[in-house]
């Protein structure tokens, strides 16, 4: 078998192999997408923070150890370097008050 064969074989096996990848890939962010596609409805920050805690200023202090005011000054802060753009991979990013909120708990 000269050079030229055994490279064309090696080629087309490794593309196979990218195809199998990619199916997998595929196959595996199908499941990822179904598990948060109800986040803004039943969410950790759409059941506590919006349900629970923006009524109660007590409950918000004892939270995140911020009341209310301090926790929007920071936010005005950071919020630009929490902004993410909406992708192609990512319609729905996590909103900066949201990752907030999380880094602070």
């Amino acid at each position: 078998m000269d050079s030229k064969n055994l490279a064309k074989i090696i080629l087309l096996e490794d593309e196979e192999e990218d195809e199998e990848v990619i199916l997998w890939w595929s196959s595996q962010r199908e499941d990822f997408d179904r598990l948060y596609q109800s986040r803004k409805e039943e969410g950790y920050f759409k059941i506590l923070m919006k349900n629970h805690l923006d009524t109660n200023e007590q409950k918000f202090r004892e939270f995140f150890r911020l009341n209310k005011e301090q926790f929007q000054f920071v936010l005005n802060i950071v919020s630009t370097d929490l902004k993410k753009k909406s992708t192609n991979t990512d319609h729905d990013p996590i909103s900066p008050e949201e990752k907030l909120a999380l880094a602070l708990r």
